[in-house]
């Protein structure tokens, strides 16, 4: 036995409610772990930093930073990821994780069990088991795992605020950044996989720890990301993540992950008293330098990259989760940007770009049904901006040669895009 000490139970069970995240989980209660697995905490020193990134935190395992994130500690704010020093090739809980969850289970409650050897490498605590679907992406269009070499701001890691709607945009982890060095990457392992995925086979989950925000560490399951990205779909994932907490009157309730709320009553004292575990710990001393990881590096195919353009941004999710009723063509788009319900133009300009990504899309069509004068100029711009993307269509090139001859404003921003087309 890899664990003896470690209890692990199976508080309650949720279906979450948001369409944009289609997920189930589970409430645990993990007692007696070693605390391997854990975000430990680094104090820059600067107390009131001039970029506002004051704190610095590492996911380890054991001695090992998987990832380091400097942050502000704002949920809306960016934090700038870079990448720790690769997951350990001897850590026998991965493997017992992964031998574990290429075997047939029945099911969240049975994969429980899979990820064991995980769950007791947590600190003591309260968690939450999901399972979901992740893109393949950073969240702002790149492949997960072409990340840059030096410490980078994700968009992916921040809640989204809605300046239309003064408020923050449903967020659930849906994005992926590597904890594995693309020195491992084996194509052979991909081909494996896509070959399942055309077969119209079920792989095995990835595994994957609530960053913040959209963000998701990627544990075990880089090559069957790989492979979901070439072949445009989603990856089954079982996240590991902490429930949110909030008060009502005084009273702790904690938060699943779509935004119901459990009770901390229904707990018993001693899982009660796992809520005061803190989800990382303060390390002393100098942390170790953000300094980019040679074994990172890799000339991603084209491929990847082109793949990594059909899926939505993390602001499209947001987007998509705020209203899921809204229908991804003119009508949906025009209401979504017009209604007196809505009035939300910035998303309707951001799902328009989203929507032409698609394949089989008519992103001519969709992007000049915006076109006139009448509709919002954000809208307009980004129907401008799709049909920047088509070229050598003569109705388009009439059409961009109209607006340099008879808009009145060289700093229009349609203008510009019209003046570039030909570059």
């Amino acid at each position: 036995m890899l664990f003896q000490k470690e209890k692990v139970k199976v508080l309650a069970h949720h279906t979450g409610r948001l369409a944009a995240f289609p997920a189930e989980h589970l409430l645990l209660s993990v007692q007696g772990s070693r605390g391997a697995l854990h975000m430990g905490w680094h104090d820059t020193g600067q107390a009131e930093p001039d970029d506002g990134l004051g704190y610095r935190s590492i996911l380890y395992l054991g001695e090992t930073p998987l990832i380091q994130i400097l942050g502000s500690g704002c949920p809306t704010c960016e934090s700038l990821l870079a990448a720790g020093y690769g997951l350990p090739g001897d850590c026998n809980a991965l493997q017992a994780v992964r031998a574990a969850l290429g075997q047939p289970y029945a099911g969240l409650a049975d994969a429980v069990a899979r990820v064991r050897p995980i769950l007791g490498l947590l600190q003591p605590g309260i968690y939450t088991l999901s399972y979901s679907g992740y893109y393949p992406t950073d969240g702002d269009g790149r492949f997960f795992w072409d990340i840059p070499e030096a410490p980078t701001p994700y968009k992916a890691t921040a809640e989204y605020y809605n300046t239309e709607n003064y408020g923050v945009l449903p967020c659930f982890p849906c994005f992926l950044y590597p904890a594995q060095g693309a020195g491992t990457y084996d194509p052979r392992r991909v081909a494996h996989y896509r070959r399942r995925l055309q077969a119209g086979e079920d792989i095995p989950p990835v595994l994957a720890y609530s960053l913040w925000g959209y963000m998701g560490v990627l544990l075990d399951g880089h090559h069957r990301a790989c492979a979901c990205a070439l072949e445009g779909k989603t990856v089954p994932a079982l996240t590991i993540s902490r429930p949110g907490r909030i008060w009502h009157e005084q009273v702790p309730y904690l938060l699943w992950p779509d935004g119901e709320e459990v009770p901390a009553s229904s707990l018993t004292p001693t899982q009660q008293a796992l809520l005061a575990h803190p989800a990382g710990k303060k390390h002393p001393g100098t942390p170790p330098p953000m300094e980019p990881c040679i074994h990172f590096r890799r000339a991603w195919e084209p491929a990847y990259r082109k793949a990594a353009r059909q899926f939505p941004t993390c602001t499209d999710v947001g987007a998509l989760a705020l209203y899921p009723g809204i229908g991804l063509d003119a009508d949906g788009l025009r209401l979504l940007a017009m209604d007196d319900d809505y009035e939300a133009p910035g998303l309707a300009a951001q799902l328009l770009r989203y929507a032409a990504r698609q394949p089989g899309a008519d992103a001519k069509g969709l992007a000049m049904a915006f076109i006139a004068p009448g509709y919002p100029a954000v809208l307009r711009q980004s129907a401008f901006a799709v049909l920047d993307q088509i070229k050598g269509d003569p109705e388009i090139d009439d059409l961009m040669i109209s607006v340099l001859v008879n808009c009145e404003r060289k700093d229009d921003p349609i203008y510009r895009i019209a003046d570039r087309h030909w570059e």
